[in-house]
C-alpha cells in the first residue's frame, strides 16, 4: 500500500492558512496550531480551507511531546471537541486522552519519544487500547539504540505510523515502503527533526509507486 505524504505546516497567525492552498504535491496537510500562543479560530480554518477539509490534520501538540506553546488542557480539549462536531481530522495524544474524554474515533492517536526509547510493552499497549477506533496510531521517536528494531517491530500492525527522529529523512521513506501508512515532512521548516521536504518525499514516493 502506498503511503501518504503529510506536509507538516506551521500556523503562527491565520493569514498562514493561506500557505496550505499552495501544496500540492502532499495527500494530508497538517496545521501545527500550537506555533501559535493563540489558538486560531476554526471558523477561519472553514473559511479559508473548508473545501481541503478530508486533506487535513488539525494538531495542537502537547509542550512534553515536542509542542511550541503550551495551550491550557481545557482550552485544548474544548478545542478539539468541536473540531470533531465539525468533521475535522486532528492528531491527539495517547497521554492526552489518558487524562481528557475526547473522541478519537476516526482521528490520529501519536506518542513522541524524544529522550528515550519506549518498551515495547508500552506502546503495544497504546495500540491495542486506541488502533481499533483510531484512523492511525503514530508512534514517534528518537533515533537511537535499538529504534529500527523496535518500529520495524511495530508494522505488523494496522493503520500504525512510525517515525524515527533526529536521523536521515530517507529512513522515513524506507519504512513507509515497508508499511508506515503515512510520511511526515516539512513545508518551510522542520516541526520534528528528520523531516525531508514534502515536495521531494512525494516525488519519491509516486517515483516508487506510480
Amino acid at each position: 500500500m502506498r503511503p501518504l505524504i503529510v506536509a507538516s505546516l506551521p500556523i503562527y497567525k491565520e493569514d498562514d492558512l493561506l500557505k496550505a492552498r499552495n501544496i500540492k504535491e502532499a495527500d494530508m496537510i497538517e496545521l501545527r496550531l500550537d506555533y501559535s500562543p493563540k489558538l486560531i479560530r476554526l471558523e477561519k480554518i472553514k473559511e479559508i480551507l473548508g473545501d481541503l477539509k478530508e486533506k487535513l490534520i488539525l494538531t495542537i501538540r502537547d509542550v512534553n511531546e515536542g509542542g511550541v506553546y503550551k495551550i491550557t488542557d481545557s482550552e485544548k480539549a474544548k478545542y478539539l471537541q468541536e473540531a470533531n462536531v465539525e468533521g475535522f481530522i486532528y492528531d491527539v495524544e495517547a497521554s492526552f486522552l489518558e487524562r481528557f474524554d475526547v473522541p478519537f474515533k476516526g482521528k490520529i492517536v501519536s506518542s513522541h519519544y524524544f529522550n528515550e526509547l519506549p518498551k515495547y510493552e508500552e506502546v503495544e499497549r497504546i495500540i491495542k487500547k486506541y488502533g481499533n477506533d483510531a484512523l492511525f496510531i503514530k508512534i514517534a521517536t528518537i533515533g537511537k539504540g535499538e529504534y529500527k528494531e523496535l518500529l520495524t517491530k511495530l508494522l505488523k500492525f494496522d493503520k500504525i505510523v512510525v517515525l524515527p527522529m533526529g536521523v536521515d529523512p530517507l529512513e522515513r521513506i524506507a519504512l513507509g515502503i515497508l508499511g508506515s501508512r503515512l510520511i511526515y515532512t516539512f513545508v518551510e521548516s522542520q516541526t520534528a527533526p528528520g523531516q525531508m521536504h514534502y515536495s521531494k518525499a512525494f516525488k519519491i514516493i509516486s517515483c516508487l509507486y506510480d
